[in-house]
């Protein structure tokens, strides 16, 4: 579990299953903000299932910066209480999402799975260039 604390509420990010799955693990992870009875889910195809800085952004970018279409209707956004507060303390969200990102410098790369190194090779990327197997 990991939590952050933006203009007030608390964003906690809590682990919640791991499933095998024929291309990876898939890690599951619930995301609450105090205050909130909106909750929302994460799942990321990824080896560890630690709450780190990845995980930490993701959550911030996805779930509460992006405003993809929808997200009124499932998600932490179907909040308004979380949307004023996004819309107000925006500038600390992204502040937050840029010290995250700065953390992420500092882990270890994350292994690819051969379904994800295919697309990278699809579009022009090299897998291997950034990223190495366990």
């Amino acid at each position: 579990m990991r939590e952050l604390i933006i203009g007030g509420p608390t964003i906690t990010v809590s682990h919640i299953e791991t499933e095998a799955t024929e291309y990876g693990d898939i890690q599951r992870y619930r995301i609450d903000v105090t205050g909130s009875d909106a909750v929302t889910h994460l799942s990321s195809l990824r080896s560890s299932p630690n709450v780190d800085a990845r995980v930490m952004a993701s959550v911030i970018d996805t779930e509460l910066l992006l405003g993809y279409e929808g997200s009124r209707e499932s998600g932490l956004l179907r909040d308004p209480g979380i949307r004023a507060w996004r819309d107000q303390h925006r500038p600390l969200i992204e502040q937050a999402l840029d010290r995250l990102r700065d953390e992420m410098k500092d882990l270890p790369p994350e292994p690819v799975s051969n379904v994800e190194r295919l697309l990278l090779r699809a579009f022009d990327m090299n897998g291997d260039d950034e990223v190495r197997d366990a």
